[in-house]
């Protein structure tokens, strides 16, 4: 059975029959999805983080917007929905990166619809362990799988004629610095939320560093997405303006 996880220098080359590798048009209506999926992932931080502190209750986690009465729950919950479905369409340029990123957006399904203390009837929470378990193992899988995108998916190297590595564009040198400071911040972000809650939980969480550490997750996701999406010019190849003028042409 074949892994979508590939590491090595050869890893998610575009197969030759793959029609999103091959057409410009879907090659663009791919970065324009991925821009999508960016502005989603920036914009939820920013918009529950202001809210909760209009509202006068600032949580001290992402997921603690799912309880809110008036807007913020259902912006939360609306957010992770949207992240999940666009991950789910995207086809990215092999069969592999479909597949990772189908199952990151399963994972965003099960934090939307799984709250982290369970759900609420009548003002008590039913099912709080159980919720809590499987609310921090799709977040974990989701932020692990955010992370290796980054690092190991975006950062792919083009192989050019007889499997030898052609050198990358300046563009792309800098796609990728951006690639990997955003999957270093998302992953120590996440082992930061791990290990702070288990450690340091009473001042931890008076200081609402889950929030925040969430805040830089989702703001690295959204950063590495928008620049796999060429949102400025100085992200682009030649090839990408090549691909951007035929689809609207």
């Amino acid at each position: 059975m074949q892994t979508p996880f590939e590491t090595g220098p050869t890893r998610y080359q575009p197969p030759r029959d793959y029609v999103y590798a091959r057409d410009p048009k879907l090659r663009f209506d791919q970065r324009r999805l991925a821009r999508v999926v960016g502005v989603v992932a920036l914009g939820m931080p920013v918009v529950t983080g202001l809210g909760g502190l209009a509202f006068g209750r600032f949580r001290n986690a992402l997921s603690g917007y799912y309880y809110e009465p008036i807007v913020l729950g259902d912006f939360f919950v609306g957010c992770l929905i949207a992240i999940g479905a666009l991950l789910m369409a995207y086809r990215g340029w092999t069969p592999k990166v479909a597949q990772l990123a189908t199952i990151a957006g399963l994972a965003a399904f099960v934090v939307a619809f799984v709250p982290m203390d369970g759900w609420m009837l009548d003002g008590e929470a039913l099912y709080p362990r159980v919720g809590y378990w499987v609310h921090a193992g799709a977040a974990g899988v989701l932020f692990a799988i955010l992370a290796f995108f980054c690092l190991f998916v975006f950062t792919k190297v083009p192989m050019g004629e007889g499997g030898v590595e052609t050198a990358p564009t300046p563009a792309k040198r800098r796609r990728n610095a951006v690639y990997i400071t955003s999957g270093i911040t998302i992953a120590v972000s996440a082992i930061a939320i791990a290990i702070g809650d288990l450690l340091f939980g009473d001042v931890w969480n008076a200081r609402n560093l889950t929030f925040w550490a969430e805040a830089l997750i989702l703001s690295a996701f959204g950063i590495s997405w928008l620049t796999q999406g060429r949102v400025v010019a100085p992200l682009s190849d030649p090839q990408d303006h090549a691909d951007a003028k035929l689809a609207r042409d």
